[in-house]
């Protein structure tokens, strides 16, 4: 009997290693049979640690056929729920007929190789050609993910990479990378996915334009000196001049510089720009340093953060998904900012896993909050920040949805 792409999730609190293990199998078992699992991600917290081996353990017995990835986490996402500040585990399962699952671990003397020999099959286990969607969870401190990334935008022109930085330690060799059998203390694990799959990226930065774009007529390193022909702290003080009251405080919040990604668009929307963190002013010159490198001839806009703008982001990104006319999504992977959540939205609980619930309706949802973010934005991967970047699955034949 043929099988169909299924998801099946589950998001559990109880203390006990074992017993939470149980729950989520209770949840999963009657979606997806052991024979049937492809993919299993998980995520948990790190009081989960000490029986770390036995739920590996646990899960590849109950689905034997399975890649297992997974990480520690600060805080956990499952389905609708986000929880924060205690203890928490997440798993996603996947029946996938028709796609190929290839596992991969990157340490940083291999990553090293692979830059040296710009051979990355043996490595990853695909080519471009075969159009491979990469997930992947690393360690922010014993792995160079944004030379990663960008390595990856070179030699797989295209395939989208999603994921995060575990974030459940504050230094090196604390937080745990799971693949298959293994525990990773540094790194990167993930999989490539191939064949009969589709998964459209959501990568909502929080951010809304203020003001218009701008051309960087003069710049160094990571300082824009000129904008438009004009000393950059006069421009922006322009922009300032035209805001309101609240966008205005907004602005001396959280201010930020997004660069455009294809500058020859006749205009420029959400989802155009790369978001860059504003660091400050040169006070003798003027010039704006930011986050990032500008070049001369690039096109900038400033942006503002806050609660309301980032809500209003996701739900916009969100849109072309919801609907009856929407194709049906089958299962989702979100990777929110642990500055995200109660932090951006204090009172609000469960803020992004809501928004995506209430877009997508009840579909099979695990993620986690993460030191750093993959997405792409406009055909290339970045790591990011204060973002939700967003998986979401579906056959391959599929029709696409149109992103706005």
């Amino acid at each position: 009997m043929s099988r169909e792409m299924t998801f099946a999730a589950s998001v559990q609190t109880v203390h006990e290693a074992g017993s939470c293990v149980d729950a989520l199998l209770a949840e999963t078992a009657p979606r997806i049979g052991p024979d049937d699992g492809d993919l299993i991600t998980l995520f948990l917290t790190a009081h989960y640690e000490d029986e770390l081996s036995d739920i590996v353990a646990r899960l590849r017995q109950s689905y034997p056929r399975a890649v297992l990835i997974g990480c520690t986490a600060e805080s956990i996402i499952g389905n609708a729920l986000e929880i924060e500040g205690r203890p928490a585990m997440s798993m996603l399962v996947a029946s996938l007929p028709g796609v190929e699952v290839h596992p991969f671990h990157v340490s940083h003397p291999q990553h090293a190789r692979a830059r040296a020999s710009q051979n990355w099959e043996p490595l990853l286990g695909v080519s471009g050609e075969s159009e491979p969607v990469i997930l992947g969870m690393a360690d922010p401190y014993r792995f160079d993910v944004l030379t990663f990334v960008e390595d990856i935008n070179e030699a797989l022109p295209g395939a989208p990479v999603l994921g995060g930085m575990a974030s459940a330690a504050d230094g090196p060799g604390q937080n745990v990378l799971i693949l298959d059998d293994t525990i990773h203390r540094e790194g990167l694990v993930g999989v490539a996915l191939t064949g009969d799959l589709r998964v459209d990226t959501v990568v909502s930065q929080g951010c809304r334009p203020i003001g218009r774009p701008f051309i960087v007529t003069k710049s160094q390193d990571r300082f824009i000196r000129e904008l438009g022909g004009k000393v950059a702290w006069e421009r922006l003080q322009e922009v300032i001049a035209e805001l309101r009251p609240d966008e205005e405080q907004a602005a001396q919040q959280a201010l930020f510089v997004g660069r455009a990604i294809n500058e020859y668009k006749p205009d420029f929307k959400r989802g155009d720009f790369l978001i860059h963190t504003l660091l400050g002013v040169e006070r003798n010159t003027g010039a704006l340093a930011i986050a990032g490198m500008p070049r001369i001839g690039s096109t900038v806009q400033f942006h503002i953060r806050d609660a309301e703008s980032a809500d209003e982001d996701l739900r916009h990104m969100l849109a072309p998904f919801r609907g009856p006319q929407s194709p049906p999504v089958a299962g989702a992977l979100l990777f929110s900012c642990n500055g995200r959540g109660s932090r951006m939205w204090p009172g609000v609980p469960h803020h992004d896993a809501g928004v995506l619930r209430e877009h997508l309706g009840d579909v099979p949802t695990a993620g986690f909050f993460c030191a750093g973010e993959f997405g792409p934005v406009g055909g290339r991967n970045f790591v990011h920040g204060f973002t939700a970047s967003i998986a979401l699955f579906r056959p391959r034949g599929s029709e696409s949805v149109p992103v706005t």
